[in-house]
């Protein structure tokens, strides 16, 4: 059992720290304080001397991350005596070792035997990193521990596996986002607004939630007629790669979708979704903004590298005279379309009738997990800007020492 503290702890991180099981595991919301706690354990249960492991899936989270988790909970118990970045190794008052590594290639968890171990972020990490690690945690002869601390990943992963199942010897822990009071006020609120209610039970309760192509129902897309006069139209492209549109038997789509807003609800009122080569795509965008309109603005999603920064601009000064911006895409697919489906959960999206309607909503409701997303990104695309074009853009901030 770690040392008995009292310090902003709510009953479930103290919980963590006070179990005596082999194997213990901590799942909370973002933001929920999970790595501050996993590394405030880890310090508690360091014995004099002894050699302890710290894991991440990446460096950059290791760095921007974990380490920040670490470093905050050692200065407010001034457990550290000596940080060695170049040796990714910290010693402490005691005389007890920290080595900080990633978990990109899980054979970097072979290495000495250690006294215990924790990994930030396991649902981000593969089971045979877990396999790896336990089996070094035999130093001295003596059996070790293991923590871990993760945002679930539904009951399909191996985490629910290993920690969600009750087996022998393990123990699971949960907190929610809203239980950490260090986070702005009404922070988890705002943030459940943009997720689905599946999404948010997952990232900001901490349950796990098997949410895999069951993101969206149809049911919440309601078919009308006409969009409202007055609305602020947007047409927003996402162009198949070259390498994913090349090969195969089902190569992607070049999708465009006309998305339109009006008193806060929001209207698809055109798609085209079609497979067509370089020098096809140029004609069809350049084809769809005459028939929309130099009142329509464009938006393209810009592919990384520098082919897709001279494709964007090439489109750019073929469309002189529309409004037209390329933007590099940030997030993941799944992050970039919660406050849409969000809005369509709760009956704020609606789709013109149309002969694409079904192609739409068959990938929206089998999204992520389904063959195609194209048509998902190009509407996260238009969203994001109507969005901005309506309320200006929005910046949130959280304490970055609580993961």
């Amino acid at each position: 059992m770690a040392n008995k503290v009292v310090i902003d702890l709510h009953q479930a991180q103290q919980d963590f720290i006070d179990s005596n099981a082999l194997y213990r595991g901590f799942v909370g919301g973002r933001g929920s304080g999970k790595s501050y706690i996993g590394a405030l354990d880890l310090l508690l249960r360091a014995k004099p001397g002894r050699l302890y492991g710290v894991y991440a899936p990446s460096y950059p989270m290791m760095r921007d991350a974990t380490l920040r988790s670490f470093a905050a909970a050692a200065r407010r118990l001034n457990y550290l005596k000596d940080y060695l970045k170049g040796d990714s190794q910290a010693v402490l008052g005691n005389g007890a070792e920290i080595m900080f590594r990633s978990l990109d290639d899980p054979e970097r968890a072979r290495g000495p035997n250690i006294s215990g171990a924790w990994i930030d972020e396991a649902s981000l990490v593969p089971k045979s990193a877990f396999d790896i690690i336990i089996a070094a945690l035999r130093e001295g002869g003596e059996q070790g521990w293991l923590s871990a601390t993760f945002t679930p990943k539904g009951k399909s992963h191996w985490t629910y596996d290993v920690f969600g199942l009750k087996r022998p010897d393990t123990e699971l822990f949960r907190s929610k986002t809203s239980d950490n009071p260090f986070l702005p006020a009404g922070f988890s609120e705002k943030i459940a607004g943009q997720y689905t209610s599946e999404f948010a039970a997952q990232e900001l309760g901490g349950e796990f939630v098997d949410i895999e192509g069951a993101l969206a129902k149809r049911e919440w897309f309601e078919v009308v007629d006409v969009a409202p006069a007055g609305c602020q139209w947007v047409r927003a492209w996402d162009f198949a790669a070259t390498e994913k549109s090349s090969g195969g038997d089902d190569p992607d789509f070049t999708a465009g979708v006309k998305l339109g807003e009006h008193e806060g609800r929001f209207y698809i009122g055109h798609v085209i979704h079609e497979r067509c080569g370089p020098g096809d795509v140029e004609a069809l965008v350049r084809q769809t903004a005459i028939a929309d309109g130099q009142g329509v603005p464009i938006v393209l999603e810009q592919e990384p590298g520098s082919s897709g920064k001279l494709f964007t601009q090439a489109m750019i000064r073929q469309l002189a005279g529309w409004d037209i911006t390329a933007h590099l895409a940030s997030g993941d697919k799944v992050t970039r379309a919660m406050p849409w489906l969000a809005q369509a959960q709760a009956g704020n999206v609606k789709v013109l009738r149309g002969a694409w309607v079904a192609d739409l909503l068959d990938e929206i409701v089998a999204f992520p997990v389904g063959a195609h997303d194209d048509l998902v990104d190009a509407v996260s695309g238009g969203f994001a800007a109507l969005l901005t074009a309506v309320t200006g853009p929005v910046e949130m901030t959280a304490n970055p020492f609580y993961g």
